[in-house]
């Protein structure tokens, strides 16, 4: 029983609780935090899935480099546009683009890395999705420097979609005769 003046038990000895409004905010502050935390984790996902593809993209131009340059002796007397890996376009989606008509040459060689080069523009990964979408590789080849020395500036460019954008490697190196 409690008498007039008095306090009932347990009130005032001390003992504190949450009120309804605490409780309420530090729910909404813990939801802000939880969504900030997949935020990050969606763009860390999405920039993994970024410099896969650019590692790929580069791995493809420098390989296909590595191909001209080992059979730049082969090629020692032609150079710019009649340069047997002049004009080679490949791309990953042949139904958003065309490759071009000159990928075929008399160079067996030339014929050959293009073919394999292709081959790996349109790979793709565990879950069947290109690795590269909507890419195009094309290798141009132009006269470098003097002709007497046969130089050739060879280029390579990859380019994919991703997203909105539409990232580019390019690759250049000159080639002459051993």
């Amino acid at each position: 029983m409690v008498r007039l003046g008095e306090r009932g038990p347990g009130v005032g000895r001390g003992e504190k609780g949450f009120t309804l409004i605490e409780l309420m905010f530090a729910s909404v502050y813990l939801s802000v935090g939880l969504l900030a935390i997949a935020a990050m984790e969606d763009i860390a996902i999405g920039r993994s899935v970024d410099a896969k593809r650019l590692t790929v993209a580069v791995n493809l131009a420098a390989e296909m480099l590595e191909r001209v340059r080992f059979n730049a002796p082969a090629n020692a007397t032609l150079s710019g546009a009649n340069y047997p890996y002049n004009g080679i376009q490949a791309c990953s989606n042949l139904a958003t683009c065309t490759e071009a008509a000159g990928n075929t040459t008399a160079n067996a060689t030339a014929n050959g890395d293009y073919d394999q080069w292709r081959a790996r523009l349109k790979a793709t990964d565990s879950s069947g999705q290109l690795m590269l979408p909507g890419a195009v590789a094309t290798v141009t080849s132009a006269a470098a420097g003097t002709s007497a020395l046969g130089q050739v500036l060879v280029t390579v460019q990859v380019s994919w979609t991703s997203g909105l954008r539409a990232p580019t490697i390019t690759l250049r190196t000159v080639v002459a005769p051993l």
